[in-house]
């Protein structure tokens, strides 16, 4: 009887494992401070299985192209490059990878918060950004029916975080709701351990190039040109008939902003990232 009673647990467990999607999210953060930029961004890519496969190779073939040789970075900053990649070789292989993302399919979901809002040392800023892209991701993960890893670039100071993020999920003031349900894996990656951190890198930098050129810190036509394929990848779910990014793949916060100059500030945020759609769209 217990020989019995173990094959069908065995079989059990066995049919989930068949059965269940897994995603992988890879996490950055950018603008750390108020001199890189007004906005606080942390976010990164989420990938399916079969999109893991297709980003590797892509990420592969165009630093190859490019001849961005193997232990060289293949950032968004262009202070990054090798001084033998050209400065106009990294723009195409940044934007042949940004442009192939839509393509594949991948999502985005990115957190943005004032410096001026976030009022908080990095630690407790940075945890409270993670706290609100599990939830974001955990959501996702329910809508597909999937289960899926969350990995971060590597911080030494993220691991007790983590540990709860697994372990005993969100606090919402006193009520848990737990996370390990749908996420299985909360770790750390970082630069050059997989091509996918790549594309996170990069496309998390476009989107800050693109904030920080609402703010004006940029060129507009450059982000005209950059943030089209980015917003065809933020997870965005249909609302009355119309795909609603925010609160989705597209988490400002606070959710509720009362003082007037910064609510001013997430409004031209908005609309500055609609107006460069609505360019590429004519």
């Amino acid at each position: 009887m217990r020989t019995k009673a173990r094959t069908i647990c065995l079989r059990n467990v066995y049919d989930v494992r068949l059965n269940s999607r897994m995603y992988w999210y890879l996490v950055d953060e950018t603008n750390r401070n108020y001199a890189e930029g007004e906005f606080f961004i942390v976010g990164g890519l989420v990938f399916t299985g079969e999109q893991f496969e297709q980003v590797h190779h892509v990420v592969r073939n165009i630093r190859r192209k490019h001849g961005i040789k193997p232990g060289d970075q293949f950032k968004f900053d262009t202070n990054s490059r090798p001084a033998y990649v050209s400065a106009e070789a990294h723009r195409e292989a940044k934007s042949e990878l940004i442009s192939a993302l839509p393509d594949i399919g991948v999502r985005m979901i990115v957190y943005v918060v004032l410096h001026d809002i976030k009022g908080q040392d990095y630690d407790s800023a940075m945890n409270y950004a993670l706290n609100a892209l599990a939830h974001s991701y955990h959501r996702l993960l329910g809508v597909e029916n999937a289960t899926g890893v969350m990995l971060m670039d590597r911080d030494n100071h993220r691991y007790e975080h983590l540990e709860g993020l697994f372990q005993s999920g969100l606090d919402f003031g006193g009520s848990r709701q737990s996370l390990n349900d749908r996420i299985r894996l909360f770790g750390m990656t970082n630069d050059n351990a997989s091509h996918l951190s790549s594309a996170a890198d990069v496309a998390l930098g476009a989107c800050r190039y693109c904030v920080n050129t609402a703010g004006g810190a940029g060129r507009v036509e450059a982000a005209e040109s950059i943030f089209p394929p980015l917003a065809k990848i933020v997870w965005a779910q249909m609302e009355k008939g119309f795909p609603r990014a925010k609160g989705h793949g597209y988490q400002p916060y606070p959710k509720s902003v009362r003082h007037a100059d910064y609510a001013k500030k997430y409004d031209a945020l908005a609309n500055a990232l609609n107006s460069y759609v609505r360019v590429a769209d004519n």
